[in-house]
Formats: structure tokens, sequence, C-alpha cells
């Protein structure tokens, strides 16, 4: 119950910040935003693939002395690493300044080095207290850092002093603050063991070589396409994309509630019950989370121009229209969720890494021609598009293998296909 009240609070947070930043700073200036929290999304999926995923993973297995000492220089590891992303971001700002480049993003790279520093290190908390199994103190961190954050925003809105710059600020602050909380609330102090550390480092290595190449691909296939109306369209076509998927986001609620429960049982159901079973199973539930996804999004849809207006302001009505284009392309998304489910209860992983890679290959290929040929129209087919072969590729891989994946009950022992 604590785990779904502290996402609740988390995705309420993010929706509430996305709109205030939209509706305080202009389209522009949150099309700006939004393209610097790209990069820091980037950074995200390979911190996840290295660090937090494996983190899940690797605890269950470790006990007593060990346990202890894989959490301090775990604790350890990602504090390097987000002293080195800061430090990098800033060397990487004075190298290309001193050789003369002059992009109009590179004024932004140190705070966007920053606050992915700031923000990973929050993650790495949050996840570190489900690990411990105190979703207490993931509720608290997150209800700290969005608290703060909220309030840092409205003041500075009321003092008049509110743009991009000042708004970054306030983010770092509160992540700043959420994270020395989180060093106190884990009961974990640095002490690095250098031989415990690079154990440590090797072995979150091992379990993630893979993870690591399939967020690359994942990223690039959901995200390519707002890289390339940013660099066709503008910071202003990229803010107007943002916000239609800020509202469509509300869905992400349900996913995860999904994602909690559905997995465990479609693969308890595939062990039991077989294939067929499982996809019973899949069908009946991917019905019942269906209506309401699909009446959300409906919703949206509908009450667009008037939620938009009332949210954003009149500047972002025209783009009303967007939302029902990624309704469209989160409905793709959720089926494809349901066969990735069923893809990993019958430990299948292969289509998913080819599904993301098929997907970021013809992002990379098209994304420019599409959005210079029919703009933000071009960007929402791409997207749709990236999606649906996604979809087909999982569609294509588990009718293939239809008839191969053997039946769990009749010979346990058999290897299922990786």
């Amino acid at each position: 119950m604590l785990a779904l009240l502290d996402q609740a609070v988390a995705s309420g947070g993010n929706f509430a910040m996305g709109v205030l930043l939209a509706r305080w700073l202009g389209l522009e200036a949150f099309g700006q935003y939004s393209l610097l929290w790209m990069g820091v999304l980037f950074l995200l999926s390979l911190h996840q693939a290295y660090i937090t995923q494996p983190l899940l993973t690797l605890v269950p297995g470790k006990q007593g002395a060990e346990r202890a000492g894989y959490f301090t220089s775990l604790t350890a590891l990602q504090f390097t690493l987000s002293a080195s992303i800061s430090i990098l971001a800033l060397l990487a700002f004075l190298g290309l300044k001193a050789f003369g480049f002059h992009a109009g993003w590179l004024p932004w790279l140190p705070m966007t080095g920053l606050l992915a520093a700031t923000y990973l290190l929050h993650d790495f908390f949050r996840k570190f207290c489900f690990a411990k199994g105190q979703p207490s103190l993931a509720l608290l961190l997150d209800g700290t850092v969005f608290g703060l954050m909220l309030a840092g925003l409205a003041t500075l809105y009321w003092l008049k002093v509110l743009e991009l710059t000042t708004a970054l600020w306030a983010m770092v602050a509160a992540y700043f603050s959420g994270n020395l909380l989180g060093h106190w609330a884990t009961g974990h102090r640095f002490r690095l063991d250098f031989r415990q550390f690079q154990q440590t480092a090797r072995e979150h290595y091992h379990t993630s070589v893979w993870l690591l190449g399939t967020s690359l691909v994942q990223w690039f296939s959901g995200n390519y396409f707002l890289v390339a109306a940013a660099g066709s369209l503008g910071a202003v076509a990229v803010g107007a994309l943002r916000m239609a998927q800020n509202m469509v986001g509300l869905c992400h609620v349900l996913f995860l509630a999904m994602e909690n429960i559905v997995p465990v049982e479609a693969a308890r159901q595939f062990l039991s019950d077989g294939e067929g079973g499982m996809f019973r199973y899949l069908r009946r539930a991917g019905i019942w989370v269906g209506i309401p996804v699909v009446g959300l999004l409906l919703s949206l849809t509908a009450a667009s121009p008037w939620l938009i207006g009332w949210l954003y302001g009149a500047d972002y009505q025209p783009f009303a229209y967007l939302v029902a284009a990624y309704s469209a392309v989160y409905l793709l998304g959720y089926l494809a969720t349901l066969l990735r489910f069923a893809l990993r209860a019958m430990q299948f992983t292969l289509p998913i890494f080819v599904g993301y890679s098929a997907s970021a290959t013809a992002s990379l290929a098209v994304a420019y021609p599409l959005v210079r040929l029919w703009g933000i129209t071009g960007t929402m087919a791409g997207l749709f598009g990236a999606q649906l072969l996604i979809l087909g590729v999982y569609a294509f891989f588990i009718l293939k293998k239809h008839r191969t994946v053997p039946d769990p009950r009749l010979s346990p022992s058999h290897p299922l296909p990786k």
C-alpha cells in the first residue's frame, strides 16, 4: 500500500511540476526545459540499467555482513557516478567553449549535469529504500522533494523572478535537500573499501551489460523523434509535444499498478497452466485494465481543449489535437506492454531487445525526413510507427514460437528458450 502511495506522490508531483512549469515559464521556455530534461532522462535510463535494476535483483541473495558491505560500497559507487556526471558536464562545457563551439544548448550543459547528478542520486535513494523493505522512507523522500520543489517554484513565481535558470536551481536545491535526508535516513555513511567497491562495480556490470544496451535502444526508440522536432521545429514544438505527453502520462499510474501485479501472475499461470492459461489470464487482465485506460484516454481527448486552457493557458490550446495523437500512441504501448509481460513470463526476452532495436533503427533513419516534411504531424506519425513496429515484432516472435515453447507442466526440467 505504501509503495502505491509513493508512486502516486511521485506521479502526481511530476504531473504538477509539468503543469506549473508549462504555465509559468511559457511555451518556448518550457520547450527548452523539456529538451534539457530529455538529457536527464537519457542518463536515468543508463543509471537504472547499471545501478537500480541490478540492486533490486542482487539484494535478495545477500545476507548479513555481505549485505551491509554491498549497501555501503554501492552507495559509494552511486556518489562517485553522480559526482562524475556533474564534473564531466562542466569539463565538456569548458572544453567545447575553448574550441569555439557555440551551440544554443552549450550554456545549459553544466546545469543539466548538476540536475542529472542530484536527480539520479534521489532515484538511487528511493530504490535503496525499497530494496531494504522500507517504503515509508521512500514516501518521505518523495514527499520532501516534491513539496520543496513546488513550494520553491511558487515562491519564485510570487516574487516575479521565475525563469528557466531559477526554476532549475529550485529543482537542484530540492533534490539536494532530499538527498541529504536520504543519506541520513538510510543509515549508511560514506566509507570506501576499495576492494569491495571494485567487486560491486564488476558485479553490477556483469548483471547490467545487456540491460544497458536495451536501455539505449529503448530511449532512442521513444525520444529521437522529439530530438528531431527540436532540431527542425524549435523549442516551441517540443514544449507543445511535452504538454500533450504530460497530460496523457496520467495513464502511467495504471501502467505502473499493472506492472506490480500482472507479470507475477502471468508467470504463475504459465508455470501452472502452460501457455494457454497464461494468455487467457493476460486477455482477462488486459480487458479489465484496458477499460479504465481507454476510458481515461477518451476522456482526456474529449476534454483536451478545456483542460489545456484551464491547466496550461490559452497559448497551448491550439495544440489540443496532440492529446488525441498521443492517446493513440499510448494505446499501442499498452498492447505492447501486455505482450512484453507474456515474453517475460516465458523467459523469452530476445524479442524485447529486437523490438526496441528495430524501433530505434527506424527512428534514426526516418525521424528527420518525417519531421522536415510534415512537422509536428510527422513527429506523431513517427512515434505511432515506432510503437507499431515494437508491437509487430513481439507478435511475430510469439506466433513463431507458439508451437515450440515447451509446456512446463509436461517437462518442468526442460530449459525455456532465451
